[in-house]
């Protein structure tokens, strides 16, 4: 394999790990805005406060006190395990490796889109792939020590049909549409 083509390979799959990661930080991101939302919801829906208390609902006995008294307790549990949980600080460490491994992703597709259309590796393009690289190396320090293996299986199987290797294109390849991410 030419020096030009291991260049390709390694572009080709950072790009591809790039992709991965933008996918995985992604359904991990909305999955945690979700709970997020949904223990504000029961933490606003259980207070006293709020205008459901007043609801005549929960003055019909036997039940309605006693389904009011469990909707307060687990509010109340709720809006102390909140904090302790720090929704807050897992949102934003995924929305900045989510939005750093977009951003990477983006500008690994423009490469990829310049060394297709000019059929070489140009010193520009070799410094913009470093450039690329040194950054998802400063991502990767605040990756998740222990994946979720699944999602990450099913991240890779939509990445593998979004970019297929038979699209990869390298310059010592007869076809010109052979190669491997």
């Amino acid at each position: 394999m030419s020096n030009v083509s291991t260049q390709l390979v390694e572009i080709y799959t950072l790009l591809s790990r790039s992709a991965l990661n933008k996918e995985y930080y992604g359904v991990r991101l909305h999955r945690v805005q979700k709970l997020n939302d949904i223990l504000e919801i029961a933490i606003a829906v259980g207070t006293t406060g709020s205008g459901i208390s007043a609801l005549t609902l929960w003055k019909i006995d036997p039940w309605g006190p006693l389904v009011w008294g469990t909707l307060t307790v687990v509010s109340a549990a709720l809006a102390v395990v909140k904090p302790i949980i720090q929704l807050n600080k897992r949102i934003e460490r995924l929305t900045r490796l989510y939005l750093g491994h977009t951003d990477n992703y983006s500008n690994l597709l423009v490469l990829v889109s310049r060394i297709k259309r000019l059929g070489t590796l140009t010193p520009e393009i070799s410094s913009l792939f470093e450039t690329a690289e040194a950054k998802f190396q400063e991502l990767a320090k605040d990756d998740d020590p222990r994946p979720d293996m699944m999602l990450l299986n099913r991240c890779e199987e939509v990445i593998r049909k979004r970019h297929p290797a038979q699209l990869a294109w390298y310059p010592d390849s007869e076809t010109g549409a052979v190669g491997s991410v």
